[in-house]
Parts: structure tokens; C-alpha cells; sequence
């Protein structure tokens, strides 16, 4: 009788512990704050220095979030503004470039929007970043070159959707097609609003 009561005690923290961890991978919960250049690994500091050229208002942030923590290196490079994001201890993870929804193929606009109209009565797209991963030669093979070879692309898109009961915040990760990986909704701290 006892050992029946522990058995279900443990499977009931186990629900517990599954469904807080599904419930809360479903929410953004993100700080960044200005940080200085010499208080950013080197060996990300070097990495930038050799592979862009013609940055301007290079600013360095810390990034916390529920599981890890980054530096990121802001700037305008030919009209366009990047984000460089690095490990904790200086390795390059992503390179995310803003865009215009118009400039967008139309095949993931058509996409998108439709991911969007199947959920939301009414949908407004605030920020859009064309994501780039792959290995630190394909990243930096692609910034001096232009050329994609291996590189992984996503889309990362920050909308408001309504419903009828709500009107949030989200995050919406996209494939190279438009196809939806992830959605989450973004909690911002009120110190949360960066500017170039």
C-alpha cells in the first residue's frame, strides 16, 4: 500500500516536471545588457575582426535566457544591420540579418502568411531576421564571398497574432521554405528595448 502511494507520488511529479518544462519551452524569456569589448571572449572579438570589414556601431550585449547565455556583436555592415552571436566562452553560433517582408521569396512569404491566417484573426510582423548557422569556414566563406555552400538559413519572425480572447507577443522559427519549426511567445523585460 505504501510503495503504491510512492509510485504514484513519483509519476506525479514526473507529470509535473514534463509539462512545466513543455509549457515553459513555449515561452521567450530573454535579458540582454550592454556590455564593454573587454568583457567579451577574445577569441569572438578576433573571429569578427577577421571576417567583416566596414562594420559601424559595432555594440557588444550579454544575452541570458532560461537554459544558456551569449554575446552578441551588433552592427551595420552595407546598409544592413547584423547580429553575431556567440557562445559563453567566444564561439560563433549564428549570424542573424534583418530584412524587409517584401524582399522575401515569395514561396515563404506565401508561407508564412498562411501559417499565420490559419491561427490568428488578425497578424502584424514586426521584425524579421534571416538566420545563418553552419560551421565557423561556411559562415565566414559566405560573409566574404556571398556564396550559401552549407549553410543552414531560417527565419526568425516577431509577430503580433489576435485571437479572440488575446492579443501576443510572438516568435516564430522558420525553415528556408516558410514551413514553421517553432512558435513561442516572447515575454519582454519593460529595459528589454535595444536600438542601434
Amino acid at each position: 500500500m505504501k510503495s503504491e502511494k510512492m509510485v504514484k507520488k513519483y509519476w506525479a511529479i514526473f507529470f509535473f516536471c514534463f509539462f512545466s518544462q513543455l509549457t515553459y519551452g513555449q515561452v521567450k524569456i530573454e535579458k540582454e545588457s550592454r556590455v564593454m569589448s573587454n568583457e567579451v571572449p577574445e577569441i569572438a572579438i578576433k573571429w569578427l575582426e577577421d571576417v567583416f570589414d566596414h562594420k559601424k556601431k559595432l555594440k557588444w550585449y550579454f544575452e541570458e535566457s532560461a537554459n544558456s547565455c551569449s554575446f552578441e556583436a551588433k552592427f551595420i555592415r552595407k546598409g544592413k544591420k547584423y547580429s553575431v552571436e556567440f557562445s559563453e566562452t567566444g564561439f560563433i553560433e549564428d549570424i542573424e540579418v534583418f530584412e524587409h517582408w517584401r524582399k522575401l521569396p515569395h514561396s515563404v512569404r506565401d508561407n508564412i502568411s498562411d501559417y499565420m491566417e490559419d491561427l490568428f484573426i488578425k497578424s502584424r510582423i514586426e521584425k524579421i531576421q534571416i538566420q545563418y548557422t553552419g560551421s565557423k569556414e561556411d559562415i565566414q566563406y559566405w560573409v566574404q564571398t556571398d556564396l550559401l555552400n552549407q549553410m543552414v538559413v531560417k527565419y526568425e519572425v516577431e509577430f503580433y497574432g489576435q485571437t479572440e480572447n488575446s492579443k501576443k507577443l510572438w516568435e516564430g522559427l522558420f525553415d528556408r521554405d516558410g514551413k514553421v519549426l517553432m512558435k513561442r511567445e516572447i515575454l519582454l523585460s519593460p529595459s528589454n528595448n535595444l536600438f542601434y
